[in-house]
């Protein structure tokens, strides 16, 4: 992960109860998209990131303006070029996590 996300993460009290763990581990797949300039399953990558993401906004977490930042830098990070595409992603994916409250460490 980007150190800049990381940062983000732990400023936003990502380490509670798994949090950053569970944050850490989606933002790092979407980071690795870097390597690959396709076919490295971005956007997928990202909307799970963002789903996670919406979940832990929801479960208190995070705010909703940290969790963006915190996307849009390892987007960025990933693919440059695609900040408007990436934008949407995150939308879509921070919205349909937001339905369901993610507390890392419990079960159900």
């Amino acid at each position: 992960m980007p150190p800049r996300a990381l940062q983000a993460v732990v400023e936003a009290g990502g380490g509670r109860q798994g949090a950053f763990s569970v944050l850490g581990s989606v933002l790092a797949e979407v980071t690795a998209c870097a390597a690959h300039a396709e076919g490295a399953g971005f956007s997928e990558k990202l909307n799970r990131a963002s789903y996670t993401a919406g979940g832990l906004v929801t479960a208190g977490f995070l705010t909703r303006e940290q969790a963006e930042q915190i996307l849009q830098d390892a987007a960025a990070g990933a693919r440059p070029e695609q900040g408007r595409r990436a934008a949407g992603i995150i939308r879509s994916g921070m919205s349909a996590g937001a339905r369901r409250p993610l507390y890392p460490g419990r079960e159900g």
